[in-house]
Formats: structure tokens, sequence, C-alpha cells
């Protein structure tokens, strides 16, 4: 990936004033609850405060997640010294996956901390956004966490689980405890254990912190839950307040019953004549008084769901239980899943939402396999919930020689996806390889090996994926033409998983007439600003296909290489687009004949994502321009730096065009070291293959001021 940094004038330094030291209790304090607006006081304001760190960064369930493994976006939470109660707590959150002031990812439980930021607001919560260029100052050690106020799920919610404000509002970010409490629901992907009190009030046990588990299944008896309040106010959909625990210390567990995990099977991928080993862990958390009794495996075929019952046996003394699956003619879909029993008679299904499965395939693992499944099938077996997405019966399974053709490459979309020749439908998946490839390109014929099937927020995956490429397919793949009414309304989830990940083209069914763009900017919320819908008629902008392009961030995965895009911020904002190509916003007035990409599923919605500009089919009625035009210096020449690759293994090329002169180009570390300084005019290649991986900073500095970017090494 390049990146264009563009170049200011620089018109000096600015004295910063020292922001007002506030408390914490001033923080939280609501602009007008009355009306509505929970809003701190101070919002947007730079303020200090203090306090004591109850949870660290490594904590944080996003912490070294989102953004890849060297990620440091994180939360951290204060606490008033030696207080609990109402308003005693803040979120300190750093949303950049990069940017992070020094020190800030080491502070620890017991710390007494300032901390400088700016009061901040996200979907009802108040937060301080810490500042990326000052550092914690740490004005203590050792202080304990005072102890958590005791409060009723009424205080902090309405029967139905929606939050209630007034009284609520005042606990977000504290410390408190919760009793006797009986858990209804669990949900994965993010964790999410639902209970309700012995009154009937619902609360929300919420995976914020990785030291939570999902180890309490439907009827739980919990006889405390001990955590921080988190307020969660979404776009849409119900408002609330939910607890959340840093660790499974804080849960405390009475009535126990089993715990289920780590269901697997071998084969994995079996042919007709193999029977099929099931092998599951169960434990007890009371195993003298409460010991488990009986593990039973369920298996069914196709759209059956009158399940055979097999008695899974013990290995030994350990907590591995096995039975096993007969083998079954080619190409039949086999689901299962177990129940546990304990002494006395608490009993748990697993998995809960789905049973795993398997089609049977004499010729080994195969995408269309991994892909597949009968949703009659998982709607039956959990008839009372809805389902937003159908997962693969392979998840969490290795699965090896997995063959296909490349649809998409870190060459074009930016992401590789291949697919099964042939296959109409469950033909294609999305690939993350441990490292990069870049010689793999469209219409390559490749194996995957050593992978893992993963579930990415509903979207089927192989994780940790070892590519070989086998050579050239002979043609590439083909689209699959998808009818538009197929993902009317973008959560067609069940009509449109035949399709996931798969190349698809989407026009319109009479002959000789076009699509249109029905909705240039299809939503104001930043994870989707930069989709619009392409569809059959303006006047049902429902009806047609979500598109994005030119964005790519640590969760927001689009092509950097296509021309069309709703709005010029995408040229430089979330990546560069490509300036080598036209770039051509789209409008209410664009029409074209078709467009193709692979389908993809994306903040709870089915997207489009065009591989390139060639995606595209006679486009008319866009406003296109030659080429990303470069910024204005301070001179009012016209200048663009160009630094790539970036991220880099070992050198970076820096190109500045000729008529800015010699410029000095200095490397330092993110803490401010210099490295190395060098003058030059027009190109320079900075060798980096000595320095330890992390992010650095580039400053250029020329004629027309200065150019800063993060580059990051390998």
């Amino acid at each position: 990936m390049r990146y264009v940094v563009i170049l200011s004038g620089f018109l000096g330094f600015l004295l910063a004033q020292q922001p007002p030291l506030v408390s914490i209790q001033q923080i939280q304090t609501p602009q007008d609850l009355a009306a509505g607006k929970d809003s701190s006081t101070y919002h947007r304001q730079r303020v200090r405060v203090r306090g004591v760190v109850v949870t660290k960064c490594d904590w944080h369930r996003h912490y070294g997640v989102s953004g890849g493994t060297n990620s440091k976006r994180c939360s951290i939470w204060l606490q008033d010294s030696a207080r609990s109660g109402p308003r005693s707590g803040l979120q300190i959150r750093r949303q950049n996956t990069t940017d992070m002031p020094p020190g800030f990812t080491n502070l620890t439980q017991g710390q007494y901390v300032e901390l400088t930021g700016t009061v901040d607001y996200f979907q009802g919560e108040i937060q301080l956004m810490v500042d990326t260029n000052v550092s914690p100052v740490v004005l203590g050690l050792g202080i304990p966490i005072a102890g958590p106020t005791p409060i009723s799920v009424s205080d902090l919610n309405f029967s139905n689980g929606s939050h209630n404000l007034q009284s609520g509002d005042q606990w977000q970010g504290s410390y408190v405890k919760l009793t006797n409490l009986t858990v209804q629901n669990v949900q994965t992907n993010p964790l999410r254990i639902t209970c309700v009190d012995d009154n009937g009030y619902q609360i929300v046990v919420f995976g914020e912190f990785k030291g939570l588990t999902n180890n309490y299944p439907p009827n739980t008896r919990l006889d405390s839950v001990k955590g921080i309040v988190l307020h969660y106010w979404p776009t849409t959909g119900t408002p609330m307040y939910e607890i959340c625990p840093w660790h499974d210390s804080l849960m405390y567990v009475g009535n126990p019953v089993p715990r289920v995990s780590n269901l697997r099977r071998t084969p994995v991928c079996p042919g007709p004549t193999a029977s099929v080993n099931v092998q599951v862990d169960v434990t007890s958390t009371a195993p003298s008084s409460d010991p488990i009794t009986q593990v039973t495996l369920y298996w069914a075929t196709g759209a059956n769901t009158t399940y055979t019952a097999v008695p899974m046996t013990q290995i030994g003394s350990t907590s591995t239980y096995e039975a096993s699956i007969p083998s079954q003619p080619e190409g039949t879909y086999v689901h299962y899943y177990v129940v546990a029993r304990d002494q006395t008679n608490d009993q748990v299904k697993f998995p809960r939402f789905e049973p795993q499965s398997y089609r049977v395939n004499s010729a080994g693992c195969r995408i269309t396999d991994i892909q597949y499944v009968i949703p009659s099938v998982l709607y039956a077996y959990n008839p009372s919930s809805r389902r937003d997405y159908l997962g693969s019966g392979y998840a969490g399974l290795s699965v090896d020689n997995v063959p296909g053709i490349v649809t998409a490459s870190e060459n074009d979309l930016g992401y590789i996806h291949i697919q099964q020749r042939g296959a109409p439908e469950w033909g294609g998946i999305w690939v993350r390889t441990t490292s990069q490839q870049p010689n793999l390109q469209i219409g390559d014929s490749v194996v995957v090996t050593s992978a893992t099937v993963d579930e990415y927020f509903g979207l089927t995956n192989l994780r940790d994926a070892q590519v070989t490429r086998i050579g050239p397919s002979g043609s590439p793949i083909a689209p699959v033409v998808v009818p538009l009414n197929v993902v009317y309304g973008d959560t067609q989830y069940a009509a449109t998983e035949p399709y996931e990940s798969m190349l698809v083209r989407f026009r319109n069914n009479n002959a000789g007439q076009t699509l249109a763009v029905v909705q240039p900017r299809v939503s104001t919320q930043n994870v989707h600003a930069g989709d619009y819908r392409v569809g059959l008629d303006i006047a049902d902008p429902l009806r047609g296909i979500r598109v994005l392009a030119g964005r790519q961030t640590s969760n927001i995965f689009s092509s950097l290489k296509v021309s069309y895009v709703n709005d010029s911020t995408w040229a430089v904002t979330d990546g560069l687009i490509d300036p080598s190509i036209p770039l051509c916003i789209v409008s209410d007035t664009t029409v074209l004949d078709s467009v193709q990409g692979i389908l993809t599923y994306q903040w709870n919605y089915v997207k489009l994502l065009p591989r390139l500009t060639s995606d595209f089919f006679n486009v008319v009625r866009t406003s296109c321009r030659t080429s990303n035009p470069p910024s204005s210096v301070a001179t009012g020449s016209s200048a663009l730096v160009w630094i790539g690759p970036n991220p880099t293994m070992d050198q970076v090329t820096i190109r500045v065009p000729a008529h800015i002169g010699a410029v000095v180009a200095r490397l330092q570390t993110i803490e401010g070291k210099v490295l190395g300084e060098v003058r030059f005019w027009g190109e320079y290649v900075w060798d980096m293959h000595a320095l330890p991986s992390g992010v650095y900073l580039l400053t250029i500095d020329g004629a027309g001021g200065r150019a800063v970017s993060r580059i990051i090494r390998l």
C-alpha cells in the first residue's frame, strides 16, 4: 500500500494552555438528564483528570485485536481515589489503533494517575478520549480499588432490559455488584450473557474484557456479579445498561451446571466410507457434590430434525467424551450437537444456537462443504431466537488441502478471496494469511493448507492460512448473476448466505434496462458512510445492493483501486485511493449497465465489494476528474510526497517532485528519538531492514512546508 502525505504550510508553533483539572464526578455529570441529554457538561472540552486505574489496556477485548496483533486500541477505567458509588468511574478510551501516548498501555491496576484528554460521548457512554501526545503522570502506586457498590438491576434497566436513564445514568463507569441473577441466554462474538434477577428485570453481562468467558450456560445461577457499568445506546435498537466483569473471578456461581467445550471430530472432512469420531470436553463445577452423569451425542442428516441419540463414553478419567457417527453416502449433510447432564439433572446443549455439521465428500475439504448450511435445519434447531447469520459447521476446526481459484487478491481488492470452480452457490471464501501474498493474481489456482475455519462477525473465513500458488487457472472465475431482490433491504441473510464471498454480478433482469444509484449515501454512521446503493428503481431505494469502495481500516474492508465512490474525502481518508485512476463521485443521476464484485457481510449488512474500476460496466452521469488532484503547498505550487510501500518489510521509497527542490527527511521512533537524517532531491530509498518491527515517524521538511507520516515496519 502507498500513502500520500499532503504538504501543508508551517505556520509556527502554538503554545497550548494547561487544561483544567476536574474530577470524575464533574465529567460524569450530564447536561440535562430530564430532557434525555446524558452527555457530559464538559462535552468536547479538553481537561485533566485523576483517578486510580481499575483495568489495564491488555485486559480490554479490543487490545491486540482490531487492527491486528500490534493494535493499541483499548480502554481503561479510572475510579475516584478510595471511593465507589454514583459517578465514581470513567472510561478512558483510545480508538485509533496506532496513535497512543507513551506509557498509556503500560498503566496497571492500582496506579494513581493524571491523564489529559477530551471529554467525549459514544453510544450513551461518557468517555475521556486520551491525548496522543501527553504521557500519563503516575502520582502513586499500590492504591487499593474501592469495593463495589451493591445495587439492583432495576436501578439500571426496566424489566424488558431497556435502560432506566433517570436512575441508571449515575452508575455508568462505576464499580457495582448485582446479586441473584439467572442466565437466560448466551451469545458470542461479541460475548453477551443475558440474565434476569428474581423480579424479572433483565441485564446483559457484556464481554468488554478478555478475562470473561462464556462458561455460563442458560439456567446458571449467579449469586453475584461484580463489574463496571457500561451504557450502550445504539443508533437503532434497545438502549441498555450492561455490567462488565473484567475476569471470571467476579462471577460467583451458584447451582452449577455442566461446562461443555471443544466439540471436535475426526476426520474433519470425511468421505463416504469413514465413520466420524466426535469428541467433547465436559466438566462439573462441583464434581464431588454434582458430578457429570450423562453426555449424549445427537445427530441427523439432511433437512431432518429428528435426531438419533448416541451415549458418549468417557475416555479414562479425563474430561473428554466420545461417540461415533456412522459413515454416510456421498454428499450427505450431517448435523449434530451434544447434551451434558449432571446429578441434579441440570443439562446443557452445545452448541446452543447452531449444530456443528459437515457434508460427506470423497474429494476431501472443499469450499462448498465448509460454507454449506440448510437454513431450515438451523431455524428449527432454535425456533424462538432470531438468527442474523448462519455460521459454518466447520467453525473452530482445522482444514487442509482446500483448492480454489483466486477471485480477489492484495493487488486489487486488497484482501484474498478464492472460489471453487463450477460452484453456483456456497463456492467462495475469504482467506486470511499469516503473511502477505503480493504475487497472487486474479485467476491463479491455489491450495490452502493449515487453516482454521473462523467466523468474523458472521463472515466465514479461513484464518491463519498457508496459500500455495499452483499456477494460472486457464481462465478466471465468471461471476454468478444474482437477482437484486435477493438482497432487498440489506438483511436477507438466509437468501444471500449461499453467495457469501463469491464473485457475483448484479444487473437489470429486463433486457436493455439499466441499474441506477438509488441512494448515493445509505447511512451517516461512520462504519457505513462510504456505502451507496445500486438498484432497479430510484423510487424504491431498498431494492438494491450496498456498494462499498475506497475505504480500508482495521474493520472496514474495500478496494482502493475503484474509481466510483460517494464522496471525494475517501481519496485520502481511510486509505489512499490509487491516484492513477479517475476519481468519480456517484449521485442519484448515475446509471450503469451492471456491477460485480465480492459479496460480503459487514457491520450487519450485506454489501458488494468491487475489486477494480473494470467491475463496473457502462457507468454514466458521475462527477469525475482525471486523477486525484494534489493539494497546494505554502508556496502555491502543487505537490505530493510519495511514500511506499507502507507497511514495509525492509525499504521505504520517498519521492518528492523535483520543483520542490532539496528536502530533509528525518526518521524517528514513536517516542521522538532520531534514528537518522538525510538531505536529498527527488527520490530517496530508506533502508529499514535493521530496525525492529514497529511504528516510526518520517518527517520531510522542504520549501513547501512539512509532511509527517507514520511508517509501519513489519
